[in-house]
């Protein structure tokens, strides 16, 4: 699957869809766009794992995005410690 010519569109309805493989989930946690990581962050099939990688992304960004940070606190797979971290560093976005 070539990601890079995909259209950000195309790549969202990737990330909705719940039969989409994991290794495409975690390419896209990657993505520039943070529409794209924040419905990567939304799918129901997306790893603890990879809703660090996202975090992760984000921390590196000098204006993380606030609808993503707030996605990827709402996700109940995200880890306790990333939780904290979001708290911490983002409290006044959640």
């Amino acid at each position: 699957m070539d990601l890079k010519n995909m259209t950000n569109d195309k790549k969202i309805e990737l990330t909705g869809d719940p039969n989409t493989p994991v290794d495409v989930l975690r390419e896209l946690a990657k993505d520039d766009n943070w529409v794209v990581r924040a419905a990567v962050g939304a799918n129901p099939r997306t790893s603890s794992t990879l809703l660090v990688i996202i975090l992760e992304y984000e921390k590196t960004l000098p204006h993380p995005h606030n609808y993503l940070i707030k996605t990827l606190y709402q996700n109940t797979k995200l880890p306790y410690v990333a939780l904290k971290i979001i708290e911490t560093l983002y409290g006044d976005m959640i």
